[in-house]
């Protein structure tokens, strides 16, 4: 067994615990996971994504380290430490920034590129397992579930209850397809926030509801998201997998055709909604304010100066109800983001 210093507990659960230790050999620091022999009952099984990992060494793939067993019994993986931890972790639900999202989304993409093309089936896409690096790069992690199958053949179905694609609960069977499934439920998830992911009351009802191709809810997207997103994301989670994307490469392809101007940022005070941007070194402001008998005013500006602003007039809309101030703001926000709609 290598010489692993614990430094620090970075997790626990029903599978055993996850330590930050230092590898005095190497003098680099890791994340193991350890699992006692009284949880395993066939070590064949607990080595399995280590060896996973070790047959698919890419740069968008958490790579591991080292495997074995400690003198007491106990089995072990290490893997490369990421201190940033998952994008779950970093985001913590709320959306992400569209450039870093889409930067995230084409990370995942090679990865499962990668892994589909040597034949492995992840089964369990999203945010938690998505690690980051210091400097952003996105790396897929968590193989435990993955399956190698032939060309053509289907695996048995694992993974998050709510990134499962509507085949597998009809036919118990998980493909690459379902995994391109899973990545649109990400990329939703990522983009919107999870606060925009319906309730359901019930793991039954979720699943009627991804079935019936409402989960997640294909009209419901942040005001600023332009179409064009909004429809590569929807073709991702398609019901039918004859709709989807064929691979990973394609939704890359698509998204890569999309280009993110601005991310807009989202501020509340009292009242008044200000969705806030830099386009270059412009600083555009879109302030949504309550008027008299429930009417909305749209007042788009531009910093021109130290405190000085100027109203985009064409983009100043006073007088509207709640339903046509969110169309205008629908209108509005994406032509910003991105040409074209």
């Amino acid at each position: 067994m290598a010489d692993y210093e614990r430094l620090q507990r970075l997790g626990a659960g029903n599978f055993g615990e996850v330590w930050l230790v230092y590898d005095r050999a190497l003098a680099v620091r890791r994340a193991v996971k350890y699992i006692s022999k009284s949880r395993v009952q066939d070590p064949t099984n607990f080595y399995k994504e280590p060896q996973t990992l070790m047959a698919l060494r890419h740069e968008n793939i958490v790579r591991v380290e080292d495997a074995g067993k400690t003198p007491n019994g106990t089995l072990y993986v290490a893997m490369e430490y990421l201190p940033r931890g998952s994008v779950e972790d970093v985001f913590k639900g709320s959306p992400v920034p569209l450039s870093i999202a889409f930067k995230i989304l084409a990370d995942i993409c090679w990865a499962l590129e990668y892994a589909h093309l040597k034949d492995y089936i992840h089964r369990d896409v999203k945010p938690a397992n998505v690690l980051l690096t210091r400097q952003g790069t996105a790396k897929l992690s968590d193989f435990g579930l993955a399956t190698r199958v032939p060309k053509r053949v289907t695996a048995s179905p694992y993974g998050y209850m709510t990134h499962v694609a509507p085949e597998v609960f009809r036919t118990g069977k998980t493909s690459k397809a379902s995994d391109v499934y899973a990545l649109g439920v990400t990329a939703y998830r990522l983009i919107n926030g999870d606060g925009f992911l319906p309730e359901a009351s019930d793991l039954g009802n979720i699943q009627d509801l991804i079935l019936a191709g409402e989960y997640p809810d294909r009209n419901h997207y942040r005001p600023y998201l332009p179409n064009k997103v909004k429809k590569i994301v929807n073709q991702c989670m398609a019901v039918s997998r004859g709709d989807r994307f064929r691979n990973a490469s394609d939704f890359r392809k698509a998204l890569e055709g999309v280009t993110v101007h601005c991310d807009w940022k989202l501020r509340r005070r009292r009242r008044v909604v200000t969705y806030v941007t830099q386009i270059r070194t412009a600083t555009l402001k879109v302030r949504i304010s309550p008027s008299k008998k429930v009417r909305f005013d749209i007042l788009t500006t531009k910093k021109v100066g130290a405190g000085q602003e100027r109203n985009i007039n064409k983009d100043c809309i006073s007088d509207l109800t709640l339903g046509q101030m969110k169309k205008k703001i629908r209108q509005i926000l994406p032509r910003y983001v991105s040409k074209g709609k």
